[in-house]
């Protein structure tokens, strides 16, 4: 089915901030939702606020005093104490009969915290693979919403395969590790998250979709995990893959992959210029403008981002 998602980007990327936007009742393939105002707000069909954050997670939550969560260890257990593990295929976590299970939170620090499933959401349509989990982690002595909404309120989180180098700046920064030994929680409406419902599911075979989908979704030009777009910026984005297909015909912006930017067409056709108001230190070299960027898939680009004409 073709299915064309505007995305409106935050660079938000996993669990590690308050969710973008107020979860709908049901995770379908077209997402719909009451659009807002707010930058922080919900969006209408094929329209998505930014993500700039990867996993969007709680900062009451996840990142305590700096500290970040980094991965969910593959195994747990469930409400009466025996072990349970990962799904060997589809989304790590899903079900209703996990429940009430514990898992084990990796830290950036090397520490551990628990996880605690609270509530079950399958999703419908073509994510009906996909299960959302509103999830506690204990945290000073107490059990935390692991992601919350716009107004505080407790919200759901997707579950994938492999983790995420949450720094920005480094080398490596922003990258994706397709690894099964461990999985990553990413809050409704983060970068992951919203990359994982537009159907880039690794257990799919899109790995490589759901990099170059987050890499995008951030403008992440450089490929080192630095966002340079805002809250509220509407983009429409496609694939090589037969995932999104493009349908509005706006102005091409740049060709995407795992490890960022490709090319852009010109400085005045991006998000650094007209959101963000600053310049990526790969910009012009070595993240070259080409006025033939995104009329095409060009080498290794997965994804090409066009925005409104203006």
């Amino acid at each position: 089915m073709l299915r064309t998602k505007f995305l409106v980007i935050s660079s938000c990327l996993l669990a590690a901030c308050v969710a973008s936007e107020d979860p709908p009742a049901q995770l379908t393939d077209s997402v719909t939702s009451q659009v807002s105002s707010r930058p922080t707000g919900t969006r209408p069909n094929s329209l998505s606020f930014n993500a700039v954050n990867p996993i969007g997670i709680n900062p009451n939550g996840i990142r305590l005093n700096g500290v970040a969560l980094n991965g969910i260890r593959p195994n747990g257990t469930d409400a009466s104490g025996a072990p349970i593990a990962i799904t060997g295929t589809g989304s790590p976590l899903s079900g209703s009969a996990i429940v009430g299970s514990i898992w084990t939170g990796i830290l950036s620090d090397g520490g551990t915290v628990a996880i605690r499933i609270d509530e079950g959401l399958q999703g419908t349509g073509n994510n009906s693979d996909v299960w959302s989990y509103r999830l506690s982690i204990s945290a000073d002595g107490a059990w935390r919403p692991l992601c919350v909404d716009s107004d505080g309120a407790p919200s759901f989180a997707d579950s994938v395969t492999g983790t995420w180098n949450l720094a920005e700046g480094v080398p490596g920064g922003g990258a994706y590790e397709p690894s099964a030994s461990n999985f990553t929680l990413a809050c409704r409406g983060s970068a992951i998250a919203k990359c994982l419902e537009f159907g880039y599911k690794p257990w799919h075979g899109y790995a490589a979709g759901l990099a170059t989908c987050v890499r995008a979704i951030r403008a992440d030009y450089c490929g080192d995990g630095t966002p340079f777009t805002v809250d509220g910026t509407l983009i429409n984005l496609y694939d090589n893959l037969g995932v999104e297909f493009d349908e509005a015909n706006w102005v091409p912006e740049a060709e995407w992959t795992p490890n960022g930017a490709r090319c852009v067409t010109k400085q005045s056709s991006t998000r650094f210029w007209q959101v963000a108001h600053r310049i990526p230190w790969c910009f012009p070299q070595p993240l070259s403008p080409d006025i033939t960027c995104g009329t095409s898939f060009h080498g290794d680009a997965v994804i090409i981002t066009e925005l409104m004409p203006q």
